[in-house]
């Protein structure tokens, strides 16, 4: 990584291969989490409650 990468989310520094930072939109993998995939199966789930899904940042 030579430059610093900023989550276009949370604005806190990514460390991710640049490949993985464009993969995940220019974000951490949970912050990408929360805006595409949380809410996909059940809308309007808060990002307190697991949502089910294996990657789920909660219910790790």
């Amino acid at each position: 990584m030579s430059e610093e990468q900023t989550c276009q989310r949370c604005g806190e520094i990514v460390e991710l291969d640049q490949d993985d930072f464009e993969l995940f939109e220019r974000m951490h993998p949970d912050c990408f989490h929360f805006a595409f995939e949380h809410d996909l199966n059940r809308p309007g789930i808060t990002e307190q409650e697991n949502c089910g899904d294996e990657a789920c940042p909660v219910g790790a």
